[in-house]
């Protein structure tokens, strides 16, 4: 996968989690679509057709929509509990043949990226078993308690799929203190819990490391893991220069690097990154002209920040540059666009 440095903005979340998340909300009674169109994702029948991965500010306040409009703060725990083996994909076929427990947590630790890009794994030996540990790429913002109450139910019920027996000698770490709550979580999990710690973590006994999964098969694992694999080698040559710029510019509104800055952080020449983008059809201010662009209307149609914000926020010193720069872009200038907006 992609090791550049990530942002809020890179697109890094499987959508199939998204829209169990929307489910849960239409179970609810909330209005789907417009907590899409609040985070600028259009509305559930794109969401429902579309495969592309989607970047964790949009998703964060999807989140926060939904808890708006269910007024459930347990939400993420009752989603985690939720989502089904197959939601998954290979990841998740992979896991449940393995041979035993150890080797279905290495299995989602080596194969977790390709369902969330901003997330790793990491299984841990410790005196009397192990530690599966997650580590965040990045801050998760606002949702970061809603996320590791969906990744603990998640990964407790992938767990007991896999062993097929309560995890009462497992002992869980999550990072956020003791919520009102609390009873949702003793309901679906009788180990012991510690709050306030520094990242969500299963610490894992060695027998029960090393119970055989009730629905172990070599074959399916080994084809399940080679499907990863596939995956895997597919997005990293996928890759492109022009995707690596997009996402280093992605999020740094009125901190975008030159690019010198640009050339540096991937360890090439200028001239190295100017040629590869010009052999993929693209230069450097093509892309900062088209990440502007597109913050540009998103901030004019889902803020109520000013003109002048939001040509600051762009890195615009004169707002009338950029406004003649936006009309350039659009044909029509960004008060307009923002009228239309709330006619």
């Amino acid at each position: 996968m992609n090791d550049i440095a990530p942002t809020l903005d890179t697109p890094a979340v499987y959508p199939t989690y998204l829209k169990l998340l929307c489910m849960m909300l239409r179970n609810h009674g909330g209005d789907v679509d417009a907590a899409l169109a609040a985070a600028g994702l259009g509305s559930w029948k794109e969401l429902a057709g579309s495969d592309a991965l989607v970047p964790q500010r949009a998703v964060n306040r999807v989140i926060l929509e939904c808890l708006r409009m269910t007024r459930r703060a347990s939400l993420g725990l009752e989603v985690g509990a939720t989502i089904q083996i197959s939601s998954h994909g290979p990841m998740g076929y992979a896991a449940v043949a393995s041979k035993d427990l150890r080797q279905a947590l290495e299995t989602v630790a080596r194969y977790v990226p390709l369902r969330h890009g901003l997330l790793r794994f990491r299984l841990r030996d410790t005196a009397d078993g192990a530690a599966f540990e997650l580590f965040e790429r990045l801050d998760m913002g606002e949702s970061r308690e809603f996320v590791c109450a969906v990744l603990f139910a998640t990964f407790l019920r992938l767990i007991e799929a896999v062993v097929g027996q309560p995890l009462d000698t497992v002992t869980v770490d999550l990072p956020f203190a003791e919520p009102p709550w609390r009873g949702e979580i003793d309901r679906i999990f009788k180990g012991r819990i510690r709050f306030g710690a520094q990242r969500l973590a299963f610490y894992i006994p060695q027998e029960v490391l090393q119970h055989a999964c009730m629905t172990a098969d070599q074959q399916a694992h080994d084809k399940a893991c080679l499907e990863c694999e596939r995956l895997l080698t597919r997005a990293a040559s996928a890759t492109t220069m022009a995707q690596r710029v997009r996402e280093l510019l992605a999020g740094r509104e009125g901190h975008y690097p030159k690019l010198s800055a640009a050339a540096a952080f991937f360890s090439v020449s200028t001239s190295t990154l100017i040629r590869r983008l010009k052999e993929e059809g693209s230069s450097f201010q093509e892309l900062l002209d088209d990440t502007r662009r597109e913050r540009a209307h998103w901030y004019l149609t889902h803020t109520q920040l000013t003109v002048e914000d939001i040509a600051a926020r762009l890195g615009y010193v004169d707002t009338t540059n950029f406004s003649r720069t936006f009309r350039r872009w659009y044909g029509t200038t960004p008060s307009e666009v923002r009228k239309v907006q709330t006619s």
